[in-house]
């Protein structure tokens, strides 16, 4: 039986119960338990153990020690399939474990994915709304050929324009939706009038 098996590889090994539940990181009680047949080793315990003991797993489960000239064949056959069985749980085992391993470590780079995220976008929202508590309005008063456009474009402490909008017909001709800066969309409209024969006046709307 297990039982017997485990106590007498232990004693071959002179290894005490203490001695035995230390190597395989158990208590003295498991040990005791698993040689009175109170309790059993799982699949990958037995594993540890065969490799303690320097015997194949189906020794464990029933065939190969001094006894087992007393055993008839169809033990020992039996003791094989269960070392075959064992085997299979093992492998089951470390393939759980490496999927559970493999889990936690997606849920962990997702959490980081995801933390990374709501810091950069929390830094982003503050910089954006820095960036409007700052905004700055520019007015565009133009004239030509006795017709009055305008339109007016928003930018921030570093002349870059947010908002602009206005006359589709400026949109249109000047097309100011291609610059950035709020200095070189002021320099273009003048020019723009200016070259035509009309004008066109910039009115800073902040206080």
């Amino acid at each position: 039986m297990l039982s017997d098996n485990i106590k007498i590889l232990r004693k071959k090994k002179g290894y005490s119960q203490e001695t035995l539940a230390e190597q395989l990181h158990v208590v003295r009680q498991t040990i005791s338990k698993w040689e009175k047949g109170i309790s059993v080793p799982d699949a990958v315990m037995l594993d540890r153990m065969a490799e303690l003991f320097e015997v194949p797993v189906s020794v464990l489960l029933g065939g190969g020690l001094e006894v087992e000239e007393e055993q008839p064949s169809e033990l020992n056959e039996i003791a094989q399939q269960l070392a075959v069985l064992n085997d299979q749980l093992v492998q089951q085992a470390v393939r759980r474990r490496k999927v559970i391993r493999y889990a936690f470590v997606g849920v962990f780079a997702a959490i980081f994915v995801l933390i990374g995220a709501a810091i950069g976008l929390r830094v982003y929202t503050g910089s954006q709304l820095r960036d409007e508590a700052s905004l700055r309005t520019v007015r565009y008063e133009c004239t030509l050929d006795g017709e009055s456009y305008v339109y007016e474009a928003s930018y921030n402490s570093q002349y870059q324009i947010l908002y602009e909008g206005g006359d589709a017909w400026i949109s249109n001709h000047v097309r100011p939706e291609q610059y950035e800066d709020v200095n070189v969309l002021s320099a273009q409209m003048q020019d723009y009038f200016e070259e035509k024969g009309g004008t066109c006046t910039i009115i800073d709307e902040n206080p």
